[in-house]
């Protein structure tokens, strides 16, 4: 309005040109001060849209439960019960009651279970008595037989036991499985001997038994029980043998 009324005053010679342009100048200022407000309204209107967009993704997964639980929570609990569980996993357990030999595990070592890396070796405290037998000297043997084992740890002393069973398989029972034909050369070795497993009997539960240890055993069956006696002193007199030491040197 102002520059309208200076402009009709300077035609009309009423005013000055000095004041039409500077009536012109606060015009142009205060167009280019509006633009830049409205500059500013626009910026503030799209990052409001940006808030409010952001407000309603946390809303949304906020508002999203899982058995009762909101999901970020619950997805938090999980990886706070999977920590654990990893955790957990640090810790070596034994599977039985055994004797720990041969250790390598070290604290800060990683164990996993492939690639296959051992780190200790078990020997179970409370183990069986397994004994090897050839073929034709279990025609007659049954799970409960009395059993007497002279072994060379321990020598001029019978330990007793029972049978458990018999383990009705040897390596030669089985074929590698491959691209080739099994050969017949497998039927014509010696035949293998089966392993019988014993319990022992109470008063020799608490004898240390080596691992590996060697030595004579002798299964008393239901039948030919005459020779049972014949063949106790045999045990008992190649017991007696075993405290000697044969060597020249």
């Amino acid at each position: 309005m102002r520059v309208e009324q200076n402009r009709e005053l300077a035609k009309s010679g009423a005013g000055t040109r000095f004041d039409l342009e500077q009536a012109e100048a606060n015009l142009a200022e205060l167009v280019g001060q509006r633009e830049s407000a409205r500059s500013q309204q626009s910026a503030a209107q799209a990052s409001e849209a940006q808030a409010l967009a952001s407000v309603g993704q946390v809303k949304q997964k906020l508002g999203t439960k899982v058995d009762g639980t909101y999901a970020q929570v619950a997805q938090i609990r999980a990886q706070l019960a999977n920590a654990k569980w990893l955790l957990d996993q640090t810790t070596t357990v034994s599977p039985c009651e055994c004797y720990v030999i041969n250790l390598q595990l070290r604290p800060g070592a990683f164990v996993a279970g492939l690639p296959l890396n051992p780190v200790m070796s078990l020997v179970e405290a409370d183990g069986q008595i397994i004994a090897f037998f050839n073929q034709n000297e279990l025609t007659q043997v049954q799970s409960g037989d009395e059993a007497e084992f002279a072994l060379q740890t321990y020598p001029g002393r019978i330990v007793k036991g029972k049978v458990d069973s018999i383990i009705w398989a040897i390596g030669q029972g089985q074929v590698q499985p491959s691209g080739t034909i099994p050969m017949s050369t497998l039927a014509n070795a010696p035949p293998g001997q089966y392993a019988v497993k014993f319990d022992l009997q109470e008063r020799d539960k608490a004898l240390f038994l080596a691992a590996g240890a060697t030595g004579d055993a002798a299964i008393f069956t239901q039948s030919a029980q005459f020779l049972h006696i014949l063949r106790k002193v045999i045990l008992r007199v190649g017991s007696y043998t075993n405290y000697l030491v044969l060597k020249l040197h």
